[in-house]
């Protein structure tokens, strides 16, 4: 009898598996046990913190029955969770439920010498079985291991997995690879949900107590409490990393292209691939933005994938159309000089239909005003027009052509010169061409000023986006000039409120130009100590926090931590909302080592001044070695925080220091409060003002090991700002309940 009914309890579970519409159901202790010979550690397939997981056979089936821990702290509530989640999914990148069991029995055991009777549950659940495993256990660099095609199909399938459950209402908050399960043909399935929620139809966010989720996937706003969809795509974005590279955190995108390049480089499909590493990398990239308002949603993701793996930029499989058909007017009314290899035989042949003319191309430097287009290997068919030179942004004809040089000789020498043929292949980043600058600034005709290394421009975009026009001055060296571009490159990259954008350069022009966001409002040290503007405690603050905000996004990636490299008040920028944005990524300090080789003949005096010039803002160390961590930014945010809450110069009354003279007071009073503002020091604001003079205390610390990181220093601030204005908001509160004589 007892057979029998196991013989049933096992049909029941078998038609289930065959059975791919059939819903989950609760299943029996006895059943569970059957199937895994009792739990054997023979049939151990896996196991976490929280549950084991054994290999369960149905006849010749198998599935994996996850055992929730005895010893560990999950409340009924979490269970049923969990449960009601996996009910709600059916989705082919979702691992399939096929049943559960809540069951609780009696049992003697030994409690504080005593024989009790106890209660032990047994929470269970039944999954379909994936047979290669984790996705953790196929991570690998881009050297060996996944090739591109299945680590692209598991991206897209992670995403729509994603997808599917945020369309559910349901949160994972812990996805991970080892969470990922591959099924055969690498068909990726989201697994795990013992950390997932369930939102309420237009519930957006929550708001918890316990940390929950992987160190590494977490996103920021966790540590703070608040959970989101945003949440399980900050996840995303590092496993997608992951599966690119090999390993957690941020990667500067060029880098990771790079890493494919030579392995895609002979493939059929090169090109296109490696059009899809580089889409991958931006989303990745955009997933993990500290500010989850930034992250985008999965279906954007989803569609900018399909939208990937529909083109086909690929040249080496030949061009359907003419060059005609792809850019007609270029042979009739533009101008310029295309030299380069052509392997498109129609392409070719429509060229060659068009009226015979002298070929000036072999001739090198004659006939600059030519521009002519043939094939390298057969010199009789070409094609010239009289004309000048063009280049600029890569248009989809240049994209399908992207192995033709277009552009003037000299324009071509400053292009490489300033590092063109490098920042050409800068996603995102827009190339100007030296009459677009010129068009664009008006012919230089607003100046803006002139700093150390440069001379800024106001200017207006085509679509009316105001912006600064910087043109430098022309660095040295070949390495200092690499430096520049990778500069350039890294910044391209870095998209946040509190940075200032780079829109574009224009590599062609005598001196190395740049387009930057305007900044309305000028830098920081103007505001602060060029004007007489009168600046509130509360706008001192926000700008405060803002500017802490900008530096933490850039320090806080995992494995490549960003660092500015000269954290200054003239490279903080305001916009016209007095919004703070870090600019000069990098270039202040690049062109430092300019000034310093330049001055190198020059006085010791001179050197002396430019020593000086640094010392307010750095510390100890890096006077020393010359070397910026992470920690000496911190000592430099530090450094202008005081001059918020001061209003002082670095330097003042003839060479004074100002974070040296702010050490000797609070040394000395235990207090800041003799060198504060006079314009913000009143007694509402002096809590504030103490509050924040601890904050620069901590951070000034010798030791830069006992100094906080900018994450924490952040929370610092958020949490003055926050309690200031609870207080302001308690006394209106009981001002306005206060009945009038």
């Amino acid at each position: 009898m007892d057979h029998e009914a196991s013989s049933n309890r096992h049909g029941i579970l078998e038609r289930m598996l065959l059975d791919e519409s059939a819903e989950p159901t609760d299943l029996p202790l006895s059943l569970l046990e059957d199937i895994t010979d009792r739990f054997s550690p023979d049939q151990e397939i896996g196991s976490g913190g929280f549950a084991v997981v054994y290999k369960g056979m149905i006849g010749k089936r198998t599935v994996a029955v996850k055992k929730l821990s005895n010893t560990v702290d999950i409340t009924e509530s979490k269970f049923h969770r969990e449960v009601k989640c996996l009910m709600k999914t059916k989705h082919k990148n979702i691992v399939r439920f096929l049943g559960y069991c809540a069951d609780t029995q009696g049992k003697m055991a030994e409690y504080e010498g005593k024989l009790v009777m106890a209660d032990v549950r047994n929470w269970l659940l039944c999954f379909e079985f994936v047979p290669k495993g984790s996705l953790e256990k196929h991570m690998s660099d881009a050297s060996c291991g996944l090739e591109w095609r299945e680590r692209y199909r598991i991206i897209r399938g992670i995403c729509e997995g994603l997808h599917y459950l945020h369309e559910k209402r349901i949160l994972h908050l812990d996805l991970k690879p080892a969470n990922v399960l591959l099924e055969i043909g690498m068909v990726p399935k989201i697994a795990d949900f013992g950390l997932s929620r369930c939102f309420d139809e237009g519930q957006t966010r929550a708001v918890t107590q316990h940390l929950c989720g992987s160190q590494g996937y977490l996103a920021p706003e966790i540590y703070r409490g608040h959970i989101a969809f945003a949440s399980d795509i900050y996840s995303l974005g590092v496993i997608i990393m992951e599966i690119l590279t090999g390993a957690k955190g941020y990667f500067e995108e060029e880098k990771v292209v790079e890493s494919w390049m030579n392995r895609l480089d002979q493939a059929p499909e090169g090109h296109t691939q490696l059009e899809q590493v580089r889409v991958c990398t931006k989303i990745g990239i955009e997933c993990m933005d500290l500010d989850p308002k930034k992250r985008p949603a999965v279906q954007h993701i989803i569609d900018r994938l399909d939208k990937t793996a529909r083109a086909d930029y690929s040249c080496q499989t030949g061009m359907s159309s003419s060059l005609a058909e792809l850019q007609p007017s270029l042979l009739e009314e533009q101008s310029g000089k295309i030299i380069g290899k052509l392997v498109a035989e129609s392409l070719i042949k429509d060229i060659n239909e068009r009226p015979e003319t002298e070929d000036h191309c072999q001739q090198g430097q004659e006939n600059a005003d030519q521009w002519s287009l043939r094939e390298a290997q057969d010199t009789e068919r070409k094609v010239n027009r009289p004309g000048t030179s063009i280049f600029g942004s890569k248009s989809s004809f240049l994209e399908k052509l992207k192995n033709l040089n277009i552009f003037s000789r000299k324009a071509r020498r400053n292009f490489v010169r300033n590092g063109g043929s490098h920042l050409q292949n800068v996603r995102g980043l827009t190339i100007f061409t030296k009459a677009e600058i010129q068009k664009i600034t008006k012919n230089n005709s607003e100046f803006l000023g002139t700093g150390r290394f440069c001379k800024a421009y106001k200017g207006t975009l085509p679509d009316n986006t105001m912006v600064a026009v910087k043109t430098f001055i022309t660095l040295s060296n070949n390495s200092l000039r690499r430096e520049f571009e990778v500069i350039i490159e890294v910044h391209k990259e870095l998209i946040h409120k509190n940075i200032l954008k780079l829109y574009g350069c224009c590599p062609g022009m005598d001196v190395p130009t740049l387009v930057f966001e305007f900044a309305a409002n000028g830098s920081l040290e103007s505001i602060v100590h060029g004007s007489k503007q009168k600046l509130p405690l509360d706008l001192r603050i926000d700008i405060a926090i803002g500017f802490a905000e900008g530096l933490r996004y850039m320090h806080s990636y995992a494995n490549c931590p960003m660092r500015h490299g000269d954290v200054r008040p003239n490279n903080i920028f305001l916009d016209d909302k007095l919004t703070p944005k870090i600019g000069n990524f990098g270039l202040s300090r690049l062109y430092s080592l300019e000034e310093m080789r330049l001055q190198a003949s020059e006085s010791s005096d001179t050197r002396n001044q430019l020593m000086l010039h640094n010392m307010g803002y750095m510390d100890r160390k890096f006077m020393q070695d010359g070397h910026v961590t992470l920690k000496s930014e911190v000592y430099s945010f530090g450094a202008i925080l005081l001059e918020l809450i001061t209003r002082k110069k670095n330097i003042f009354d003839e060479n004074r220091i100002l974070v040296d003279e702010y050490r000797k007071v609070y040394e000395r009073e235990k207090s800041g409060r003799a060198m504060f503002d006079k314009e913000i020091a009143t007694e509402d604001n002096m809590f504030a003002l103490e509050e924040i003079g601890k904050v620069v205390i901590e951070c000034l610390k010798e030791d830069s090991k006992e100094r906080p990181d900018m994450t924490e220093v952040t929370e610092l601030l958020v949490m003055i700002r926050r309690e200031r204005r609870l207080v302001k908001a308690r006394n209106k509160a009981i001002t306005t309940s206060v009945p009038y004589a």
